[in-house]
C-alpha cells in the first residue's frame, strides 16, 4: 500500500495515490505531499486524477464507509473484518433487523451491524470503551445505535432478531439472550479460545446449534511476474458461534 497520510481528523472523502502507491486520506483543505501541493479545488472537481503545483500526478478516487473505518480510534482489540462479514451473513440480518450487542469494544463492529441493520442496542459496561465507541460512531455519523453504559444483563428489549455477545464469560448470557430473541432468532457469540466454547454449548438451552468457525485470510502478492502468498496470513482470531433459538 505504501505511506499512509491523514489530513485532518473529519471524515475521509477522497483517497489520492501517487505513482509510487502512496496513499492520502483527504476531508477538506488543500493536501500538502512531499510532491507537492494539491488545492482543494482541483480534488473536489476531479474526475479521475489530478496534479499537484510540481506537476506529479494522483489518481483520486472516492472513500467509502471502509475507508472511514480504518481511521476510527482503537482502544482495545477489535473484531476483525472477516469475522464481522460471517457474522452479517450467517446471521442474515437486513434493513428490517433489531440488533442486541454485548461488548461494543471499539465500535467496529456494532458501526458494520448499523449499517446492515435497522436498529442496533449496544451494551458496554467498561466506561472509556463506551466514551471510545460513543466518539467513533459519532466520527462515522451513525445514528441508529442505542449505545448503554450498563451491563447487557440489564437489558429489557425483546423481539431481537441478532444477539452477539463478545464478552469474556458469554455463557453467562446465553438466557439474556433468549429472553430478547424473537423465535428463531440468532445468537452469534465471538469467542477467542476452546473453553469458551464448551462453556457456551453446555448453556445453549432453548437453542439450536447451527455452526462453529474458525476463518483464516490469506493475502496474495502481485508484483511485475511474482505471484504468491505473503509470508504472513492471519490464522485465528476468534471461533464464531452460531444458534437460533427454538
Amino acid at each position: 500500500m505504501g505511506h499512509v497520510s491523514h489530513t485532518n481528523k473529519k471524515m475521509i472523502n477522497k483517497i489520492l495515490i501517487d505513482e509510487t502507491g502512496n496513499r492520502y486520506y483527504w476531508s477538506k483543505g488543500d493536501l500538502s505531499t512531499h510532491l507537492g501541493i494539491i488545492k482543494e479545488g482541483k480534488i473536489k472537481k476531479a474526475k479521475s486524477d489530478v496534479k499537484s503545483n510540481l506537476g506529479k500526478k494522483f489518481l483520486v478516487l472516492k472513500a467509502n464507509f471502509l475507508d472511514n473505518i480504518h481511521k476510527i480510534k482503537k482502544g482495545t482489540a477489535m473484531v476483525n473484518l472477516k469475522d464481522i462479514g460471517a457474522i452479517l451473513v450467517y446471521a442474515g440480518i437486513d434493513k428490517e433487523s433489531a440488533v442486541l450487542e454485548a461488548g461494543s469494544g471499539s465500535g467496529q463492529l456494532t458501526s458494520f451491524l448499523a449499517r446492515f441493520a435497522k436498529k442496533v442496542y449496544s451494551y458496554e459496561k467498561n466506561k472509556d470503551y463506551y466514551n471510545l465507541t460513543k466518539k467513533n460512531l459519532e466520527f462515522l455519523d451513525i445514528k441508529n445505535v442505542e449505545l448503554k453504559n450498563l451491563d447487557i444483563k440489564k437489558s429489557r428489549e425483546r423481539n431481537i432478531d441478532l444477539v452477539v455477545l463478545d464478552l469474556l464469560d458469554p455463557w453467562n448470557y446465553a438466557i439474556v439472550a433468549k429472553k430478547a430473541l424473537k423465535k428463531s432468532g440468532y445468537l452469534a457469540a465471538y469467542l477467542t479460545n476452546v473453553n469458551q466454547i464448551t462453556e457456551l454449548v453446555k448453556n445453549l438451552n432453548g437453542f439450536i446449534l447451527e455452526r462453529i468457525i474458525n476463518i483464516k485470510e490469506e493475502n496474495w502478492i502481485s508484483k511485475g511476474i511474482v505471484l504468491r502468498p505473503e509470508h504472513w496470513s492471519l490464522s485465528h482470531t476468534a471461533f464464531l458461534l452460531f444458534a437460533r433459538k427454538r
